[in-house]
C-alpha cells in the first residue's frame, strides 16, 4: 500500500512537472517573458517583437517616409537596433506614463477621446487594422495616449521638457533581462 502511493506520488509529481515544463517552454517560446521593468510595469519580449514588427510594416507599405537613416534602419542585419529602439521607445513611453501626475493623465485620455471617438474611429478602424494588425483600443494604448501625454507634458512644462524628461530617465529604475541591452545613465545602451 506504501509502495502504491509512492508510485502515485511520483507519477502525480512527474506529471506536474511536464506540464509545468511544457507551459513554461509555450509561454517563452512565444516572447511572454518580461524584457524590462520600468518600476513596477513590465515589458515583454513579445511587446517589443510587436512593435519592431509593427514599425518594419509600416516602412514596408510606406508610410514611415523616407531617408537614408531609415534606409539603414529597415535593412537586413539592422534586426538588433530595430529592436533596441523599439524596446527604447515602450521604457521611455512607461517613464513618462509612471512620472506623470493624475491630472495630465486625464488629459491626455481626455485629448485621446476627442480626437479619437464616433465617426472617427469607425472610419480609422479598418487602417489600424491594416496599418498596425490591432484593434482600435490596443491602438489608442500603445500609439494615441502616449503622443498624447508627450504633447500635453510638451505643453506644461514647455522648454523645460527635454530636461524634466532627462531627470525622469535617470532617476527611474529600469532593469533589463534576457536582451543584449542595459540601462545607464538614462539611456538604453548595448552590452
Amino acid at each position: 500500500m506504501i509502495i502504491k502511493r509512492l508510485h502515485i506520488g511520483v507519477l502525480v509529481a512527474t506529471l506536474a512537472l511536464t506540464a509545468g515544463g511544457l507551459s513554461s517552454y509555450t509561454l517563452s517560446r512565444n516572447g511572454y517573458f518580461p524584457a524590462a521593468a520600468v518600476g513596477g510595469d513590465w515589458i515583454s519580449y513579445r511587446e517589443v517583437k510587436e512593435n519592431a514588427d509593427v514599425s518594419r510594416r509600416i516602412y514596408a507599405q510606406g508610410l514611415a517616409g523616407s531617408g537614408d537613416d531609415l534606409d539603414v534602419l529597415f535593412k537586413r542585419g539592422s534586426e538588433g537596433e530595430l529592436f533596441r529602439r523599439s524596446l527604447e521607445n515602450l521604457i521611455v513611453n512607461s517613464i513618462i506614463r509612471s512620472s506623470v501626475t493624475a491630472e495630465v493623465l486625464g488629459k491626455a485620455q481626455k485629448e485621446v477621446e476627442n480626437s479619437f471617438n464616433g465617426a472617427t474611429a469607425a472610419n480609422l478602424s479598418g487602417v489600424v487594422k491594416n496599418v498596425y494588425n490591432w484593434d482600435p483600443a490596443k491602438f489608442k494604448t500603445k500609439i494615441l495616449e502616449p503622443q498624447a501625454l508627450m504633447q500635453v507634458l510638451a505643453e506644461e512644462k514647455g522648454a523645460d521638457f527635454d530636461a524634466w524628461l532627462q531627470a525622469a530617465k535617470l532617476k527611474s529604475k529600469v532593469k533589463i533581462w534576457f536582451v543584449p541591452f542595459e540601462w545607464q545613465d538614462g539611456e538604453l545602451k548595448s552590452k
